[in-house]
């Protein structure tokens, strides 16, 4: 009882040392009003009754503090405590569930992110008071914090803004603006710098007065199980808020405001999560078997922060899917090991040798590096991306992989100023309408194109019309050179294809992995090798919006992709241009699940290349397959075979040696992600496989001619053959039979982009009013 006694006399006592900001948290949600004759609804309405509750009470105590009495509290300290056990009591037994918390959690985050706009004013206006010069930093979590603290400061009085120069630092805002922060404030104002966490180290302002610390930030965790990477609002940790208080006070007197209590501090974590623990492991784990025989998952272990076994195992089963690593009976290895030091030191014993023979190998499983994963290896990126830029060389299309994977290593160059998003949408879109991969690719060469031709003010005025990042095309031009050193220097491009844009290595435009440079169907089909498994399909039975992935039922594309419509169509030619499937980048789980970075592409270009693993069809019962509509109709919408909505001339040919055309094949989506067998009961029972093949376990390859499907899944086989054999022997050129081959393909991909886009021409055709000599409509939109 003593004990007891002794605990509650020191809850007592950290009750009476509660920061400023607990107390008047307590004040406010613990039933304090807001003393306002005007009343708002909604949630905008009770954050700003609560803003303006923060307000009063921080004045109220202000005063307080500068009484003769002094320390004189707003509240008692059972006044607080009787409103900590309501709040503990309402919020313990209510029914709101995952979904209430999930809704205080984002309300907590706004009221935040208002309080720390409100004190930034307040000091801003007492540093001017004081005559100082200089600048209040300001720390939110992500560029949606920081637009909402600008709408929160523009509503100020006019003569107060007047006296701000309101500044946010983030990724997405212009060079030339970010330049901003190191420039002294005009006479009669101070800057109010709007920053990220990348205030804290990686760029130091010299001038700040003041630090007001939100305690949050933006955080990427990585789920292995459903490969999704999630963006969160996380509290920073100890380490990040000592780093954030140094930022003040540099040449200067300064203070430092957090909005946390000393408590909530003292919870943060010590500091941030390790990368290793918050990221895909793909890379670090075949860094690691090139480099170890104890074994991945052991060596990874003994790391200072070690990740979860789980999302280790899960690498190496992406990486065994890629062809990269593969597991062998460890006996074997040691036998091979033996008898080449038997061969390389002529005094060890002949492997043959009984004493020699009579020592027990050692037994187990063992990951080894295949020649694809022992040359990803060696090139510094991730290895899936590496795959794509080896089969870029393969199909004779480097150049634009190689940009692509420059791209996919580095930022989007596409930059969204304040106040612009929409002009910024549609000079995206000016590039490309369907895929935001080709949009990229389309802006980098004409800036090449511009900069050759009118210099470099001239490329950096056409990059700012086009909200184009000067820095980031630069960037991609230096990833774009070393990544061309690293394939010189592996053997997979020769040095005589080389040549020099200024200071930089390009490919010459002659050179051989560039004869296909300007085919950007194969190139499109070429980066579904660098997004293994990131594949999408429009849900026909749901909300045009609505895509299917192999891991997620309900997603959609990100807002900002080209392809990413608000309204559905309306007309048939409408409806027949809206693409069926989608290659994704990431899919980011934040208010919904999300893809980011998508490009259509058709049932071919997915066949050919897409996905890791192309398996036999089951046996199930057969279904005769969905005739394809007549060229020109729309296609169908009630059903999977939507993707294959137009037939293939008989002029399309894989081989023309031997004239076997290639109708476009019927790729659908099963109705189970890992039972494909289960989504074929449709006609009469026979056991009979129910297409060519089955894609990722998910993905169902039919059509209306099996020759069609065979053919195309026979080609697969022989360009990932020639894929292994460039691996095997990266300075070999390939031969003939496999140039044949890829020029057969490069060719059927223009061939089918023609077909699609002289079919949607013909329907539009048919949709427009044909009108008499009098004026009179003679054809209506629907024929």
């Amino acid at each position: 009882e003593e004990d007891e006694e002794d605990e509650e006399d020191e809850e007592d006592e950290d009750e009476d040392e509660l920061s400023e900001w607990e107390e008047l948290e307590v004040e406010v949600e613990g039933g304090g009003s807001a003393n306002s004759t005007r009343r708002v609804k909604g949630r905008s309405g009770r954050l700003a009754n609560r803003v303006r509750t923060l307000r009063r009470a921080v004045e109220m105590r202000r005063e307080a503090q500068g009484d003769d009495a002094g320390g004189v509290a707003v509240t008692s300290r059972s006044a607080r405590q009787a409103a900590r056990r309501a709040r503990k009591m309402s919020g313990g037994g209510g029914g709101g569930g995952k979904r209430g918390g999930i809704a205080d959690k984002r309300e907590r985050e706004e009221l935040v992110v208002a309080l720390a706009a409100e004190v930034a004013a307040q000091v801003s206006a007492a540093e001017l008071a004081k005559g100082r010069k200089g600048s209040v930093l300001v720390f939110l979590p992500g560029w949606d914090e920081i637009k909402e603290a600008m709408k929160t400061l523009e509503s100020l009085p006019a003569e107060q803004y007047d006296s701000l120069q309101v500044i946010p630092l983030h990724s997405q805002v212009p060079q030339e603006e970010q330049q901003l922060v190191f420039n002294p404030a005009p006479e009669g104002k101070i800057k109010v710098i709007l920053a990220t966490n990348i205030a804290e180290s990686s760029v130091t302002i010299d001038d700040v007065l003041a630090v007001v610390d939100s305690g949050l930030v933006r955080e990427m965790s990585y789920n292995p199980e459903s490969a999704m990477s999630t963006m969160g609002t996380v509290s920073t940790s100890r380490a990040s808020a000592t780093q954030r208080t140094g930022r003040a006070g540099r040449v200067a007197p300064g203070v430092c405001y957090r909005l946390y209590s000393r408590a909530m501090f003292e919870a943060m974590p010590e500091r941030p999560t390790p990368e290793i623990q918050r990221t895909a492991l793909e890379a670090t784990c075949l860094q690691t078997c090139s480099m170890t025989n104890s074994g991945v998952q052991a060596f990874l272990a003994e790391a200072m922060d070690p990740p979860a076994e789980e999302t280790v195992t899960l690498a190496m089963e992406r990486l065994k899917t890629l062809g990269a690593i593969a597991e062998v009976d460890g006996s074997i290895l040691e036998r091979a090991r033996r008898r080449a030091e038997a061969e390389d030191n002529a005094d060890l014993a002949d492997p043959a040798d009984p004493d020699s023979s009579s020592v027990e190998p050692s037994s187990g499983i063992k990951e080894v590096l295949t020649p694809l994963g022992s040359l990803l290896s060696q090139l510094p990126l991730d290895p899936a991306t590496g795959r794509m830029l080896i089969m870029g060389v393969v199909t004779q299309c480097l150049d634009p992989v190689l940009t692509a994977a420059a791209c996919m290593s580095s930022r989007d160059p596409f930059i969204v100023p304040t106040g612009m998003r929409d002009e910024a949408q549609r000079a995206r879109r000016s590039f490309s309408e369907r895929s935001d991969h080709l949009a990229v690719l389309r802006a980098y060469a004409e800036w090449r194109a511009v900069l050759a031709e009118e210099g470099f003010d001239g490329a950096c005025q056409w990059a700012r019309d086009n909200f184009l990042s000067i820095q980031g095309l630069q960037n991609l031009t230096s990833l774009r050179s070393q990544l061309l050193d690293e394939l010189v220097r592996t053997g997979l491009v020769r040095r005589d294809d080389l040549g020099y844009d200024r200071r930089n290595r390009e490919l010459r435009g002659d050179a051989a992995v560039n004869r296909h440079a300007g085919n950007e169907p194969l190139t499109l089909a070429v980066l579904t090798t660098g997004l293994p498994g990131n594949l999408a399909s429009r849900r026909s039975m749901a909300h045009f919006g609505v895509m299917r992935t192999r891991l997620e039922e309900n997603a959609g594309l990100h807002p900002a992709s080209v392809s990413f419509a608000r309204a559905p169509p309306k007309r048939r030619s409408e409806l027949a241009a809206l693409p069926q499937w989608f290659l994704y980048r990431e899919m980011v789980l934040s208010s919904q699940v999300f893809l980011r970075d998508c490009s259509a592409v058709n049932p071919e270009q997915l066949v050919l290349f897409g996905g890791t693993k192309m398996a036999p069809p089951p046996e199930v019962a057969f279904s005769p397959p969905v005739p394809a509509p007549a060229r020109g109709d729309a296609a169908p919408s009630g059903g999977h075979d939507v993707a294959g909505a137009f037939e293939l001339p008989p002029e399309g040919t894989l081989n023309p040696a031997n004239g076997v055309s290639a109708e476009a094949p019927s790729v659908q989506p099963s109705d189970h992600q890992s039972t494909p067998q289960s989504s074929a009961s449709l006609g009469p029972s026979s056991s009979e496989p129910i297409g060519a093949a089955v894609l990722d376990d998910w993905i169902l390859v039919r059509s209306t001619c099996a020759d069609t499907s065979e053919l195309l899944v026979d080609v697969r086989r022989e360009l990932y053959a020639a894929l292994a054999h460039k691996a095997m022997s990266p300075r070999r050129e390939l031969s003939a039979s496999q140039l044949a081959l890829v020029d057969a393909v490069a060719a059927t991909l223009h061939i089918v982009e023609n077909r699609d886009a002289g079919a949607l021409a013909s329907l539009r055709r048919r949709e427009t009013p044909r009108r008499d000599a009098g004026g009179f409509e003679l054809d209506g939109g629907f024929g």
